[in-house]
C-alpha cells in the first residue's frame, strides 16, 4: 500500500489513546440501544450511503450486529475475526471481508502495525446504485442476495492479493476518505460501485463464502469450473466431479442463481467473445471457436439479441466512437 496512506491510516486516533489510558471500547460512539448493534446512522448520518473508518487497535471489540453491510480491508499485519461465535478469520494484507446484515461479530486485539479500514455501506446503495447497471453476474446476485437480510450468508471473503486493479481501486477509495476534495462523494460512489464489478468478474477471488449451505458451495464450484473451464464446459462434467446426478446439479443451480447452467454459460462465453472483439482483430470466426462455440450461426444469433447488431459491426461502432484502430495500441483493454 502507499507509504503515505499506511503512515495516516498507522496514527493513534482518539478512541485508541484514551484506550491506551484504561479506557475501554466507547459502545456510545456506535450505538444508541442496549444491545449492541452498532447503527450507520451513528457512524455515517441519515444521508450518506458510505463511510470508511480506521478499524480501532489496542482492544478486543465486542460481540455486535450490525444494520449495514461492513466491508473490511487488511492494509497491513493481520486482524483476528470471529463470526456467529464460530467461524474465526485472520484477515491479512489485501484481503477483503464483507460482512452481512445477519453477522454477530467479534475482533481480537490488534497491536500498532495491524492496519484495517472499515468501510461502512448502507444497503440501499446496492439497490440505489449497483443495481442500475444491472451487471446481470452470478457471482453479483450471489453477493447481493447472500449478505442481505433474505440470505444465509453471514460474510464473503476475498483475496485481491493478485488483482492489482481491484487493489488500486481500494487505495484510491481509501485516499478520497484521508484527502476529500469536493466532489469525494460522488467519486467514492463510483469507486466501490467499480470495485464490485471487478470483484463479481472474478469468481476466483473468493477464498470463502460462508452459510454452512451445502447448495452455495456447489453453486459457487460450478461459478468457478464455468469460470476457468467456459469454452469446454459440460454439466455432465462436473456433475461427475461433484458426484451429484445432471438433474439434481441442474435444479440446483437455477434454485439458487436464477439461472440455468446453460445461461450461466452462455453469458460467460458471450462476455469473453466481447472481450476479444473490443480488444484484438482476431476475426470474429475464430473468436466464436475460442469461446467454445462450433456453430457460427447461433453464436450470431444470440450475440445480436444480446448486443443488438452483429459482432463485426460492434468491432466498428466502437472503433468509430472512440477514433482510435482496435487492437494492442487501441482501445484501451476490458478486464
Amino acid at each position: 500500500m502507499n507509504k503515505l496512506l499506511l503512515d495516516k491510516l498507522s496514527q493513534i486516533t482518539e478512541e485508541e489513546r484514551k484506550i491506551l489510558n484504561g479506557g475501554n471500547i466507547d459502545k456510545s460512539i456506535y450505538t444508541d440501544s442496549e444491545e449492541f448493534t452498532v447503527k450507520s446512522s451513528k457512524i455515517l448520518g441519515y444521508e450518506r450511503f458510505i463511510e470508511m473508518r480506521p478499524h480501532t487497535r489496542f482492544a478486543d471489540f465486542p460481540k455486535h450486529k450490525h444494520n449495514y453491510i461492513e466491508m473490511i480491508y487488511g492494509c497491513k499485519g493481520e486482524t483476528s475475526h470471529i463470526i456467529n461465535g464460530v467461524d474465526r478469520i485472520c484477515l491479512k494484507e489485501c484481503e477483503i471481508l464483507l460482512l452481512g446484515t445477519n453477522s454477530v461479530h467479534e475482533v481480537k486485539r490488534a497491536e500498532k502495525d495491524d492496519i484495517a479500514v472499515n468501510f461502512i455501506i448502507k444497503p440501499e446503495f446496492f439497490n440505489s446504485t449497483l443495481s442500475e447497471d444491472g451487471y446481470g453476474n452470478v457471482i453479483y446476485d450471489m453477493i447481493m442476495n447472500e449478505l442481505s437480510a433474505r440470505g444465509d450468508t453471514t460474510y464473503i471473503r476475498f483475496d485481491i492479493s493478485e488483482i492489482l486493479p481491484a487493489k488500486n481501486l481500494l487505495e484510491n477509495l481509501i485516499w478520497s476518505f484521508i484527502f476529500p476534495n469536493e466532489n469525494q462523494v460522488q467519486l467514492q460512489y463510483k469507486t466501490l460501485e467499480l470495485l464490485f464489478a471487478e470483484l463479481t468478474n472474478r469468481s476466483g477471488v473468493i477464498s470463502k463464502s460462508v452459510s454452512s449451505s451445502f447448495e452455495q458451495d456447489v453453486a459457487l464450484k460450478v461459478i468457478n469450473y464455468i469460470e476457468s473451464s467456459f469454452k469446454d464446459a459440460k454439466l455432465s462434467t462436473i456433475a461427475d466431479e461433484l458426484k451429484i446426478s445432471v438433474v439434481s446439479l441442474s435444479k440446483l443451480i437455477k434454485n439458487y442463481t436464477g439461472k440455468t447452467f446453460k445461461e450461466t454459460l452462455q453469458e460467460k462465453r458471450l462476455i469473453e467473445a466481447e472481450k476479444l472483439i473490443l480488444n484484438t482483430q482476431i476475426p470474429v470466426t475464430e473468436i466464436i471457436f475460442s469461446v467454445g462455440y462450433e456453430n457460427t450461426n447461433f453464436f450470431y444469433k444470440i450475440f445480436a439479441e444480446k448486443y443488438g447488431c452483429t459482432p463485426k459491426e460492434y468491432r466498428k461502432n466502437l472503433a468509430e466512437i472512440n477514433g482510435k484502430p482496435i487492437g494492442k495500441f487501441g482501445r484501451k483493454k476490458i478486464y
